[in-house]
């Protein structure tokens, strides 16, 4: 039987939209007890984000399934007080509230750390707890512009005249892997110092390092022709054909009937190829314009290069190189069974799959002021009747 990494750990997530759901989703699949603290009345955000079935949102379903769900009005002391119990029984916060509103109502690091001093404490902002831009709205967007990251994209599409639309929250999920990565160091780190720790983990950094090779060219004194990867078209679609190594220019060219090529003096180094890559790529689309998709595929595929078809998501949730291997778990609401993703990693022997269950709005409410917070019921059904949970 497969155990799950996590087993034994309690998360408090103070989170919402993506980001920060997505980190304490890959927290509840490693195993850990997620208990999510939704604010009363509209909620988390993804609650009302289409599609939706009879309903429930199955975004909403993707990022927080395998949590536990409680329903608290923080704008409250006696909420506040009730998740000061609920931290103080836990092992690990995740919040991503813009910096300073959990200070203001006494639920930072530095306020629960005191009594708490084995916390692991994630917090997850646009622009970090501290500095000029720490109290700037951040959208993923926001911080695809700002980072350089749509500079570069549209600086290598041809006749480009503004930056390309966006439609993936790329900063959202980098931060999220970031901050589940950093907690587990975290974890480690308690284990082997017995200490807690304030993990900060910034959406603008995370997308930072998705343009460290840009950044390192901004810093030479020469101009450095960027590698760019573009789609080759067949007669009936694209594929792309990334030529990364001297090896597949090697391989490359006997299959483009150009075996001249490996003898020709330019071509006889790396640099040499870079600097040929233009005719290079233009006798590859000539090659390849005239072929269909399936045949770009075994003929490059067969030399031994890499090269893929583009797939749209529908395609990819049908695929069965991927339903083999388990990328994919299924879930059902009042509608049917959905797909969701499971955590991008495997290991032998331990469980890494996505719970099944997506909690209502307050289900655990009553659970866990009874075995977290230590009430009992009349307190738990004033607090109803004030509206201080639900």
């Amino acid at each position: 039987m497969k155990r799950k990494a996590l087993e034994g750990y309690r998360v408090i997530d103070f989170s919402s939209v993506v980001a920060g759901p997505w980190c304490t989703r890959l927290l509840a699949d490693a195993g850990a007890e997620v208990i999510k603290i939704e604010p009363i009345g509209m909620g988390d955000v993804l609650r009302f984000t289409q599609p939706i079935a009879d309903g429930d949102s199955r975004v909403y379903a993707h990022f927080n399934c395998g949590k536990k769900n409680v329903c608290l009005d923080l704008k409250s002391s006696e909420g506040v007080d009730i998740a000061k119990r609920l931290i103080a029984a836990a092992d690990i916060v995740v919040e991503n509230f813009r910096p300073g509103v959990m200070a203001r109502l006494g639920l930072d690091y530095s306020h629960v750390s005191h009594d708490l001093p084995g916390l692991i404490y994630c917090s997850i902002s646009g622009f970090g707890q501290t500095g000029a831009l720490s109290q700037s709205p951040a959208y993923a967007p926001v911080v695809h512009a700002l980072s350089g990251f749509d500079h570069v994209q549209s600086s290598v599409q041809e006749d480009a005249e503004m930056p390309l639309n966006s439609a993936v929250m790329v900063a959202d999920f980098l931060a999220a892997t970031y901050a589940y990565g950093a907690i587990q160091t975290a974890v480690v780190a308690k284990e082997r110092f017995n200490q807690g720790a304030h993990v900060d983990v910034t959406l603008m950094e995370s997308m930072m390092t998705m343009v460290a090779i840009q950044y390192m060219e901004a810093q030479w004194h020469d101009v450095v022709p960027t590698t760019v990867f573009k789609p080759v078209a067949g007669k009936d679609g694209n594929v792309m054909i990334p030529l990364v190594s001297y090896r597949n220019y090697q391989v490359l060219f006997p299959l483009i009937q150009k075996d001249n090529w490996l003898t020709d003096v330019r071509f006889q180094t790396f640099e040499g190829v870079i600097a040929g890559r233009a005719e290079i790529l233009q006798t590859l689309s000539e090659w390849a314009r005239d072929k269909t998709v399936a045949e770009l595929l075994t003929l490059v595929q067969g030399a031994g290069l890499p090269c893929a078809r583009y797939k749209s998501p529908g395609q990819v949730l049908d695929d069965d190189f991927f339903v083999q291997r388990g990328s994919f778990t299924e879930i059902s609401d009042g509608v049917g069974a959905f797909k969701i993703i499971n955590a991008p990693f495997q290991f032998d022997g331990i469980d890494r799959e996505a719970g099944s269950v997506v909690a209502r709005s307050g289900e655990h409410t009553d659970e866990m002021m009874k075995n977290l917070a230590g009430l009992n019921t009349t307190e738990i059904a004033g607090l109803r009747d004030t509206k201080v949970i639900a």
